[in-house]
């Protein structure tokens, strides 16, 4: 399997999340198991001084029959990849600027921590992968997109399809994702 082909379904599930992020009040009509996976993996919270995003990127928001999701699927079965982005709006300019995030936590159901993975420690596949998912979001959202950051952890006992949890405290929150996702096929 090439590493082109590869990348070319992370992109597609990357497209699928921005799909999720329109801010139109409306529901999808029939919607495909892939948009139910990535509506429920993208968390936007709202603030009166700006927002978060974050994104869990999950094997159930791959098309079935894209390029490369076996091995895709392996690896977000394998890793918990989520990017995530803190906005501030200043109320004197109406600008808004991007936290730097240094590091994120992660913790299963039973509150036992992630292990975070270095870049350096992931298999060159996955590092690709982030490279290409970050250079999507910095080109699709652009300033916005150059403030989101991508964190990857080993998966541990968390599978989105499985029962169970993922917490993420960050920005003075803690979001969390009770799985299986919508979207996941039936066991």
């Amino acid at each position: 399997m090439s590493i082109r082909l590869l990348l070319r379904s992370m992109l597609v599930a990357a497209m699928l999340s921005v799909i999720g992020l329109s801010p139109a009040a409306s529901r999808i009509w029939k919607p495909s198991p892939e948009k139910l996976t990535s509506d429920y993996a993208s968390i936007e919270d709202q603030r009166t001084n700006g927002f978060v995003l974050i994104i869990w990127f999950v094997p159930s928001m791959l098309p079935p029959d894209s390029p490369g999701v076996q091995l895709l699927t392996a690896l977000l079965d394998k890793y918990v990849f989520i990017i995530a982005v803190h906005a501030e709006l200043d109320k004197a300019t109406g600008s808004m600027s991007f936290q730097d995030i240094d590091a994120l936590q992660a913790s299963d159901q039973m509150a036992n921590q992630l292990i975070f993975v270095p870049r350096d420690n992931l298999p060159p596949t996955s590092i690709a992968m982030v490279a290409v998912l970050e250079n999507f979001y910095r080109q699709s959202f652009g300033q916005m997109g150059k403030g989101m950051k991508m964190f990857v952890f080993e998966a541990g006992a968390v599978n989105s399809c499985k029962k169970g949890e993922l917490s993420v405290p960050f920005a003075g929150e803690t979001y969390t994702w009770e799985t299986p996702f919508p979207g996941c096929p039936e066991n």
